[in-house]
């Protein structure tokens, strides 16, 4: 039995030591238009923008809060500064809205400025975890892509946009491939983590269009209609996946476009992923070069796998549909369940999502005082977890997530979301991850009080 333990502490001591460094040798993945860049605000519009909405969330969290903000999210702006450009334009809104999250009456533990950049360090160390086997997980991922035999939408995709189908890199039997893939599904994991919640603004797109210098969005306002999206990006790798994990077919059954039509409804109204990974391609189409005789088949299969892994992260409902009204209903898509063999770096960043639920913010209010205290409601931020711990027992072949809360209020509310994400994620039947294929006969969530 091993235990693995994800934590801030555990975070900044290693990234002292050397590790946890975002992964950037295949970086940029396109070709950036200074043209269209310049078009959307200069540099020092939008550092002054960033300098505000950064000097706001000091003013109202405190310097304890903000303390570990700033590290972590200039990181993540060097990062994005060439893996992901167009980050700059919505980052200052973002952080809005991800203050207004955490301090709105009832939420709990919905913090996004420190849970994104976290979720990086987290899918690192995931990636480096020894299993049963002796080999790493992300050799295990590497292992999976290279049989193309569950991902040969993968393959033809890159076939598609150019790739030889004698390229040694697609050749399951040569050792250079395995070494290139290790390269590409770390930056691929890492750039997904880092901006996996990236729509949640998007659920408030009618008020972003100002803040947005001009940025032209009606693929991915909440009232486009399905069809929009679909002829807008039927072609992108994330679609593939919607059609059961394959290119679009001319000999599709005449009624699968409604289906398909009816899960891309589903999924703009009722996931963050959906509009995220949209918004996530949108932005980077809006400063990219095109056409460019210098763009390369693997660097667009990195912005279009981190788009997939985006959407998949947050497709549960969509997966279960009404299925998951009752306690022994079905799925009613389960061809989207997220097979660790089929798509085994949706099913990574998602995991990641999950463990990463330490040194997340939410707002106390203390309102006894309020009529008598001249300046309004008290407000404090607590963290409810401090730390996850991911523990492999081999002899049964479990895995458990386990959350260490602070306080017994804080283990009570999240015991009391516990068993439903139990069935809605990791039921062996019907539950939205399939990881046997790692030798887990089973995985669960549970909480206990941090010591």
């Amino acid at each position: 039995m091993s235990v693995t333990t994800f934590s801030l502490p555990d975070y900044q001591i290693g990234f002292a030591a050397g590790h946890y460094y975002p992964p950037d040798i295949r970086r940029p993945y396109y070709m950036v238009d200074p043209k269209l860049y310049l078009q959307y605000g200069t540099t020092d519009q939008r550092r002054g923008k960033l300098r505000n909405a950064l000097q706001e969330v000091q003013c109202r969290t405190g310097w304890n809060y903000f303390g570990k903000t700033y590290p972590l999210q200039a990181r993540t702006l060097m990062y994005s500064a060439k893996a992901f450009p167009a980050y700059r334009f919505i980052l200052p809104e973002v952080m809005t809205e991800d203050w207004l999250a955490i301090v709105d009456w009832g939420k709990f533990q919905r913090d996004h400025v420190l849970h994104q950049p976290l979720c990086g360090y987290v899918i690192l160390k995931l990636l480096e975890l020894t299993l049963a086997n002796g080999s790493s997980l992300l050799d295990e991922c590497v292992n999976k892509i290279l049989r193309w035999k569950e991902t040969t939408y993968i393959r033809d995709f890159l076939i598609h946009y150019g790739i030889s189908p004698r390229d040694p890199i697609i050749q399951s039997d040569n050792p250079v491939a395995h070494r290139v893939w290790r390269i590409w599904f770390r930056e691929a994991a890492y750039m997904a983590a880092i901006f996996h919640d990236l729509g949640y603004p998007w659920q408030y797109a009618e008020r972003l269009q100002c803040n947005l210098d001009g940025i032209n969005t009606p693929a991915i306002r909440p009232n486009s209609s399905a069809e929009q999206i679909i002829e807008l990006f039927k072609y992108r790798l994330l679609f593939y996946v919607l059609n059961g994990y394959k290119m679009p077919e001319a000999v599709s059954p005449s009624t699968w476009h409604e289906k398909i039509r009816g899960i891309t409804n589903m999924a703009l109204t009722q996931t963050h992923g959906f509009p995220g990974a949209l918004g996530f391609l949108h932005l980077n189409d809006c400063i990219r070069k095109y056409p460019s005789p210098r763009e390369s088949p693997m660097h667009l299969l990195c912005i279009e796998w981190a788009a997939l892994a985006i959407m998949m992260h947050d497709m549960t409902k969509v997966y279960w549909g009404s299925g998951s009204k009752t306690d022994t209903g079905t799925p009613d898509n389960s061809f989207l369940r997220l097979n660790f063999d089929r798509d085994p770096l949706s099913a990574i960043v998602a995991l990641t999502d999950i463990i990463q639920d330490f040194e997340r913010p939410s707002a106390v209010f203390n309102t006894d005082t309020c009529p008598r205290c001249p300046n309004g409601v008290l407000l404090r931020y607590d963290i409810a977890c401090d730390a996850t711990e991911l523990e492999v027992d081999t002899h049964s072949a479990t895995w458990t997530i386990r959350y260490r809360m602070k306080d017994t209020r804080a283990l009570a509310r999240k015991l009391k979301t516990i068993a439903k994400e139990n069935r809605s994620l990791f039921d062996y039947r019907y539950g939205y991850f399939d990881i046997s294929s790692l030798e887990i006969n089973k995985m669960k969530l549970t909480a206990v009080l941090s010591s």
